[in-house]
């Protein structure tokens, strides 16, 4: 529940002013596997080949990651960057010996990281067990996938364990919190997209003491906090050079004084500090395109999330008993919420030739198939891909992920005219022998390729299953079987419901229990109301 508005009020009568605590921390390790991958990056970006556009895309989700949230150095670092860019040879001869060498930089410094400790987390940690020590009261702001991370600071038994309140994910989340002493954050003060944060921290803030740690050359946004009716006013800056600076600013209610702390080795730096550029302000500007809307997403388990419009109506479930409607149409951030149920109707409007095929049935077969292949000579089926077509430089990682059983959606190529490839080369994708002869002569790849389609959920994005009278329709059956929904609510987080013989509809309803809403994101209008990895979905965040 929100906190009543006396409690806030007597909270800013005490606390006058603010402090912004603000660590910058520079890695020569770090930063030379930072510089080379933006490099790379930014020089992919610039190309009409849509493969790297893919691949720059990926580097910059990296980059933007490791730059938020306190990953640990290990060897995961190393294995992202391989996975996505493959050989060293390959990408020489793709694309020539500028990124060839920039990528042999960026390996020697990925290799280099596992035996040093991250500086941020080193921080971090001794942050944590100081206020512990003081027996200050703390809340820590970061994404809701961000926080693994951090839970993994300490080990198991070790000084500190983090309770369930100690991490605030959203508006709401900071809304509905009371008043507290420190506020925790890893990453620059931005708006939108990477290590985003809502203005409310300051123009509304339930704490004292801001401890904000950054990588160097990642800044604030200079209008964050901005109100319109009180804009921020800047005291002069008492220290502007060094390792330590500090200014005075009104935001909203209160004065913060900043300090600024800069520690750590800088590549480069020659006499006093040399920032590093700051990669999420010069991504934000190279991908910028104006066919992207604003989104939604509603995270549905650890891998997956959907895209939706601002202010779409979605199908929910609400377990709470007090819920007037427990089945309704919602929206997300608004009266959609985490805890409540996702329903994606998954009802038959295409027949495929009389051929009806479960959830992962097709899958199953060139699935099976590829395994059997990557197995007996993966060189070898990469070799045939490549020369058939499907040029992916990260084909080594993408065919073990596509070998993954169907979870909440098919794993396969994004693209269908690699999907065609796939199966072609695998020897499945004709009207041959193989083929079952109840399917001929519908091509075998294109009705895998519809199922991996509805498993993505792109049935759903167009079509009559958007209008209001079927919306409406959904909703007198699934009221219907209230009882069997309530049973499995209980006991599952995902699940299915058929719909009863008799019905107009046939097909049924997956439940999905939500595990997070989250704003700020800007994707081409193909990417909404689609099941996708939330790996996937980084990409859009604006």
């Amino acid at each position: 529940m929100p906190v009543a508005a006396s409690q806030v009020f007597e909270f800013l009568e005490r606390q006058k002013v603010g402090t912004v605590e603000r660590h910058e921390i520079a890695s020569a390790a770090f930063g030379m596997l930072r510089r080379s991958l933006r490099q790379m990056a930014l020089k992919l970006c610039d190309s009409d080949d849509q493969e790297a556009l893919r691949v720059s895309n990926r580097l910059r989700v990296l980059l933007c990651e490791w730059l938020t949230v306190p990953i640990p150095f290990d060897i995961s670092m190393l294995s992202s960057v391989e996975d996505l860019l493959g050989g060293v040879e390959a990408l020489h001869q793709r694309w020539g010996s500028d990124l060839g060498e920039l990528y042999e930089t960026a390996l020697r410094a990925a290799e280099d990281l596992p035996s040093l400790e991250n500086p941020v987390r080193e921080k971090l940690r001794r942050v944590i067990l100081e206020l512990q020590s003081q027996e200050r009261t703390f809340k820590i702001y970061c994404h809701r996938r961000a926080r693994p991370h951090f839970e993994s600071l300490f080990a198991s038994g070790e000084h500190y364990e983090f309770s369930e309140s100690a991490f605030l994910h959203s508006l709401r989340d900071y809304c509905e919190t009371r008043p507290f002493d420190v506020l925790i954050k890893v990453g620059p003060l931005r708006i939108r997209g990477w290590g985003s944060a809502p203005d409310a921290l300051l123009t509304a803030p339930r704490f004292g003491t801001l401890f904000q740690i950054v990588w160097s050359g990642c800044s604030d946004d200079p209008d964050f906090g901005y109100d319109p009716v009180s804009p921020p006013t800047v005291a002069p800056t008492t220290a502007e050079a060094g390792p330590v600076a500090a200014t005075s600013t009104h935001r909203g209610p209160m004065e913060w004084n900043t300090r600024v702390t800069r520690s750590g080795e800088d590549p480069g730096t020659v006499l006093g500090y040399v920032s590093e550029d700051d990669e999420l302000r010069v991504f934000k500007g190279k991908h910028q395109s104006c066919d992207k809307h604003p989104a939604t997403l509603v995270q549905v388990d650890e891998e997956y999330g959907i895209l939706y419009p601002p202010h779409s109506k979605v199908l929910s479930f609400d377990t709470n008993q007090a819920a007037d409607e427990r089945t309704s149409l919602r929206i997300p951030g608004e009266t959609l919420f985490e805890g409540m149920f996702l329903i994606m109707p998954r009802v038959d409007d295409v027949d495929l030739g009389g051929v009806r095929a479960e959830h992962g049935h097709y899958s199953q077969l060139w699935r099976t198939r590829l395994e059997q292949e990557w197995r007996a000579n993966a060189s070898d089926l990469i070799a045939r891909l490549h020369s058939t077509g499907l040029t992916l430089v990260h084909l080594n990682a993408a065919i073990r992920h596509w070998c993954k059983p169907p979870g909440t959606v098919i794993h396969a190529p994004q693209q269908m005219k690699h999907f065609e490839i796939l199966l072609r080369v695998l020897g499945i994708g004709g009207t041959g022998n193989d083929t079952p002869s109840q399917i001929r002569p519908t091509l075998l790849w294109q009705l895998a390729w519809n199922e991996v389609r509805r498993s993505r959920g792109e049935a759903i994005q167009t079509g009559v299953q958007e209008q209001e009278i079927i919306e409406a329709q959904q909703l007198v059956i699934l009221r219907k079987l209230m009882p069997q929904i309530l049973d499995k609510a209980l006991v599952d987080t995902s699940f299915h419901v058929a719909i009863p013989v008799g019905n107009d509809m046939k097909g049924g309803f997956l439940f999905h229990k939500v595990w997070g809403v989250e704003e700020n994101f800007r994707a081409p209008e193909t990417e909404l109301r689609v099941d996708q990895e939330l790996n996937q979905i980084d990409q859009w965040r604006d």
